[in-house]
């Protein structure tokens, strides 16, 4: 959170920051945890909950829809788990950011004109456009890798 305070302390304003969705970054997360994992074993939702400080509850449903888009595979049994459907090299950011909540948009007006009553007449849109394509961009040339070696670091 960004707060701006005066040269007293006191709170100016709380300004509101654009951000990833919850659930997209604890997809991120989720995923990390599981291309951490050197062997080549299940790992429990409880644990990459306990892990990631993600509620277990959440974590479920950001792990079906992650199944869903092919990303992680389950194993069920005493001993089950999760692992990831493909390599970490094979997985980029936009793509479990894509299946945890969907296209990246960051207004709007882009790709879906009409979902704006201003969309014909926008003096902005092609920015937003602009802007939604770069974001999507680094998120599809970073992959899980690539994630993992920076923690490595």
């Amino acid at each position: 959170m960004l707060l701006v305070v005066d040269k007293k302390g006191q709170l100016l304003y709380n300004p509101p920051i654009m951000k990833l969705s919850t659930r997209g970054r604890y997809a991120v997360s989720a995923m990390f945890d599981l291309a951490s994992n050197c062997e080549d074993v299940p790992i429990s939702a409880a644990m990459i909950s306990k892990s990631q400080q993600i509620p277990l509850s959440y974590l479920e449903q950001i792990l079906l829809k992650l199944k869903k888009g092919g990303l992680v595979k389950t194993t069920k049994g005493p001993a089950g788990g999760y692992k990831l459907a493909k390599l970490p090299n094979r997985i980029s950011i936009g793509d479990i950011i894509k299946a945890a909540d969907g296209p990246i948009i960051l207004a709007d007006c882009f790709p879906h004109g009409s979902r704006c009553p201003r969309s014909g007449s926008c003096s902005t849109k092609s920015l937003w456009a602009s802007l939604s394509n770069k974001v999507a961009k680094v998120f599809d040339s970073t992959s899980l890798a690539d994630l993992c070696k920076e923690k490595k670091r």
